[in-house]
């Protein structure tokens, strides 16, 4: 960097140190100010702290006839431009913002963001001192080196398209010193394939640790080996990439004992397709047991954190979310219990290609149709193999990776490769095994591991054959577990009480950073989510880890308490809905289990579960959970109120999952037995069998079990309970036209709105306002006026749902009276509030009004038209009352081009029981409007589908 004056206009003109930023990276300035060793000062003031006068000048002007006027000159010019700049006597101190010192305190995509350029680039400045030189290199490296750390973790978090970019720019930073061949190995497993970034990181790894495995061989043999960075698996992975590509849908199974490479097979494919810009999924399903479960995994990858809508383990809902031609990835089937129904389910979605990892024994038999993949051990060199050919084995690649972690130094050599060949042909080229033998490298050299396998290799048998590599495991992690120390062997089985863990818990958990990062350096751990830190202990280790549990019983459950104590008083800590909760749902089942156990359980933890399945829209998922819990805890003779808090909460999720027969015989069995001479739960189950009795249109039967709640609640004294069973018998009483006793319990509830704050009637008074709509007996103007308080009230308390709610029932009410300029108004207010806030649940009231108002005023295409767009609305399919409004609004219209058909679906409507009375009572008028007919006559059972294609139809 050249020397250059200070800027004329500066002069007279000090500007104030709060408004400046010292410039470092990428360039060197202050404001204009640009006089280079003056800015200097400030800098190194910045990195190193207070520093003193003499250190200073000897660094800047070391062959200066008198040092301390330079530095005098060099400060005065500076504290002309910024006199608060540096301050101080014997030592300067500075408080101006400098980016490279605040550099060292950003993290991940903010440090690499704020990284314009390397430190003090192209410095040139001439007198100043060797150690200065030193200085200004040796902090370009480190603030190089801690962007570009945060930029690979970046990359080893991210998915695999966004990998690539991070590995890219981690690469090519500026001012980065030459990578060490651990960080150049860490960027190729990150670079996307057949990249230029792939090649230069080949060719340097080549350069850096010298000959190759490849090395030496014959070129037209060199190019037959997949130039992959996933060792010994690239025909599996060729296979799988070539049946993606095909159009439609279908099922892949890959199959093999533990740890032999299915989960980095599915990865591999993960980022293969990702970068090729295939829509592809991955949904890690290690430990879950039922299809539910499988559904619930996937919706939180496709939705990622925060609320979810509607059911989140609905196998349909799923079905419309992933757009057809995609790749959903299943990793880790091993716990599945319903193979047949899952596989149901995904013959469902055919659209969709389905990759399914797990033990075969565990995925069923495959279908004809199917890819199966067989996986068994690397590819081991034979006896006779020269060490060149030893050297292009898979196994043996693995081996060697794995080693260098542990050794920089270790290399394949003539001399070891005979070694390094037998033992991967001992341990059956088992891509684990292999890796936790090169890690006893830490404490003992090759041919002292090779003797150890030798000699344990001749000794072990495993039934049923050893092809697979599961002989060759057993071996490794027996030795692997006796090389740890005890603190170490005592982290790994308190760590294995859990499904995973992040690794800042690890402390709550009893295991120290240290052991975290010594399990991960003797391979116990793995990092198995794309995009996560969270690690697990490596499942295929899950038998060595059982059987050394048995061996100290007492340590395995303190380490239960202290997994159930941390992880259950955190979830009662959140609210049931906090998606913070879902990466903890393996965690907390467990956790939930051992407190069963321990006799720690309590009926507002289950509750708490209950809630969270429900608000998160797991309900099928929690119901098998609940269920499982339920019947754990009568094994275990639970206290009465847990086992019926647990027993409440299955049902009830049951009956959210649309599992109605199973909903309708849990409570059924419940007020059957003991548990239910408890009222409270008594009246929580009669509330449950009552929705599902409404569910399957016993309007009738719903309102009797209603009662019975209310009367329950009124007995125990439990008001919000209270109020809330009134409002869904009111709802019930509106289907069955029962307005006497309707009247009568809206009076009641309306009484007790008087003792609740003004913020907490409203969701109430919006109930009635709905309720009393659809009355014989109304008072249009009253409740108008009530419609214009509530959507004032939700715009004041910016409620936007309630808002909306009034607009809408105020624009209904209109057109009930006529007023069509009021009706036209409130809907342009329903579009501007849904704007503004890009809410779109008011659509399909929005365009059932609109089809009111245009038949009203004699506008029958504009009619058409906005029923044609309602049809196309999922809620307009997922809501009867809806898809009735649609035929009772065209049935006018439709009659004249199908007279048969209109007659025939408006008797059915008249005559469904789960249809609302007041749409009976409009489709029987309509009949005898169109047809003449006093009554309707017999009709086929309601088929809200044929109705919603016979409507696309007429329509069209």
């Amino acid at each position: 960097m050249s020397r250059t004056p200070a800027p004329p206009s500066t002069k007279g003109r000090p500007a104030a140190a709060g408004a400046l930023r010292l410039r470092a990276l990428g360039g060197l300035s202050l404001g204009e100010f640009r006089k280079v060793k003056s800015l200097l000062l400030p800098v190194i003031v910045a990195l190193e702290g207070p520093t003193t006068r003499r250190h200073l000048a000897a660094l800047l002007w070391p062959r200066a006839a008198k040092p301390e006027v330079s530095l005098r000159v060099a400060l005065h010019a500076l504290r002309e431009y910024c006199p608060d700049a540096l301050w101080g006597e014997e030592r300067l101190s500075t408080g101006l913002p400098c980016d490279a010192a605040e550099l060292l305190n950003l993290r991940g995509e903010a440090a690499a963001q704020a990284y314009v350029g390397a430190f003090l680039p192209d410095l040139n400045v001439t007198d100043v001192s060797a150690e200065f030189e030193e200085w200004a290199e040796h902090w370009r490296q480190r603030l190089a080196r801690h962007v570009q750390s945060e930029a690979l973790l970046l990359a080893e978090r991210s998915e695999p398209g966004l990998a690539a970019h991070w590995a890219q720019r981690a690469y090519d930073l500026p001012g980065a010193p030459p990578a060490e061949p651990d960080t150049l190995r860490r960027l190729l497993a990150l670079s996307a394939p057949a990249s230029a970034l792939e090649a230069a990181l080949r060719s340097e790894l080549r350069e850096l640790t010298g000959r190759r495995a490849t090395d030496g061989v014959p070129s037209a043999r060199r190019a037959a080996i997949p130039a992959a960075r996933m060792l010994g698996r690239e025909a599996e992975l060729d296979t799988l990439m070539a049946w993606a590509a095909h159009p439609g849908g279908g099922v892949a199974v890959v199959t093999g004992p533990g740890g032999i490479g299915k989960s980095t097979l599915a990865r591999a494919l993960l980022r293969e397709l990702t970068v090729l810009g295939r829509t592809v999924y991955l949904a890690d399903t290690e430990g879950v047991q039922h299809a539910s479960e499988v559904a619930a995994r996937l919706a939180g990858v496709l939705a990622g954190p925060g609320p979810r809508p509607g059911r989140a383990d609905d196998w349909a809902a799923l079905g419309t979310a992933l757009p057809p031609g995609s790749v959903v990835l299943l990793d880790g089937l091993d716990s599945l219990d319903d193979p047949e129904e899952l596989r149901a389910h995904l013959s469902g979605l055919p659209q969709v290609r389905w990759v399914l990892t797990g033990r075969r024994s565990r995925l069923g038999r495959a279908p004809e149709g199917d890819l199966l993949l067989a996986l068994g051990g690397l590819e081991r060199p034979a006896p006779e193999a020269s060490w060149l050919d030893i050297g292009v084995c898979s196994a043996v690649q693995v081996f060697v990776r794995e080693a260098t972690r542990v050794r920089r130094d270790f290399a394949l050599t003539a001399h070891n490769a005979g070694l390094v060949a037998s033992l991967t042909r001992r341990l059956l080229g088992h891509p684990l095994a292999l890796t936790l033998a090169a890690s006893w490298l830490r404490v003992e050299d090759l041919p002292a591991v090779h003797d150890r396998v030798l000699q344990d290799a001749g000794a072990l048998r495993t039934e049923g054959g050893d092809g697979d590599g599961r002989r060759g495991l057993q071996l490794a992690a027996a030795r692997s577990w006796a090389m740890l120390s005890p603190a170490l062997q005592a982290a790994a089985l308190r760590l294995s009480v859990g499904a995973d863990f992040d690794p800042a818990d690890a402390p709550a958990l009893g295991v120290g950073h240290e052991e975290v990062d010594a399990l991960l350096q003797h391979a116990f751990l793995e990092a198995y989510q794309p995009g996560s830190e969270r690690l697990r202990l490596y499942p295929a280790l899950d038998g060595l880890l059982r059987e050394q549990g048995r061996i100290q019983p007492e340590l395995l459950q303190a380490a239960r308490q202290t997994h159930a104590e941390f992880h259950l008083g955190r979830f009662a800590a959140r609210a049931p809905e906090d998606p913070a909760t879902d990466p903890e749902r393996g965690n907390l089942t467990l956790a939930m289990h051992a407190a069963l156990c321990a006799a720690t359980l309590t009926p507002a933890l289950a509750e708490h579960l209950m809630a969270h399945y429900d608000r998160r829209g797991m309900h099928a998922a929690g119901m098998e959970t609940l269920l499982a819990l339920s019947e754990r805890a009568e094994e275990l003779g639970a206290p009465d109120a847990v086992q019926a808090a647990l027993q409440v909460g299955s049902m009830w999720l049951a009956y959210r999952a649309g599992r109605l027969l199973d909903a309708q015989t849990l409570a059924g069995v419940f007020l059957q037995g003991p548990l239910a001479a408890d009222p409270a739960s008594r009246m929580k189950v009669l509330n449950t069998l009552a929705s599902v009795r409404g569910e399957q249109g016993q309007m009738r039967a719903a309102a009797d079990l209603l009662r019975q709640a209310l009367r329950l609640a009124g007995h125990l004294g439990d008001p919000m309970r209270e109020r809330f069973y009134r409002m869904n018998l009111l709802t019930v009483l509106s289907f069955l036209g029962e307005e006497a006793e309707l009247a009568g319990q809206m009076a009641e509830l309306e009484a007790g709105l008087r003792d609740l704050p003004e913020a907490h009637t409203w969701p109430l008074r919006e109930r009635l306002l709905a309720l009393r709509t659809h009355m014989t007996q109304v008072d249009l103007p009253g409740l108008q006026q009530e419609a214009q308080a509530l959507a004032a009230a939700g715009a004041r308390s910016g409620e936007v749902r309630q808002q909306l709610a009034g607009l809408l029932c105020g624009a209904r009410l209109a057109l009930r009276q006529g007023d069509w300029r009021a009706a036209q108004d409130a809907m342009a207010e329903v579009q501007r509030v849904t704007a503004t806030v890009q809410d779109n649940t008011a659509g399909v009231d929005l365009l059932l009004l609109d089809v009111q108002l245009a038949y009203a005023r004699g506008r029958a295409p504009q009619a058409r038209r906005s029923a044609r767009q309602a049809l196309q609305q999922p809620r307009l399919r997922e809501n009867p009352w809806n898809l009735i409004e649609l035929l009772r609004l065209t049935a006018p219209d439709l009659y004249r081009q199908d007279p048969a058909g209109t007659l025939a679906f408006l008797c059915a409507a008249a005559q469904a029981s789960h249809i609302h009375m007041g749409q009976r009572q409009q489709a029987t008028e309509l009949i005898r409007t169109l047809h003449g007919a006093a009554t309707p006559g017999p009709a086929a059972p309601l088929d809200l589908g044929a109705l919603h294609q016979w409507l696309r139809t007429q329509l069209a």
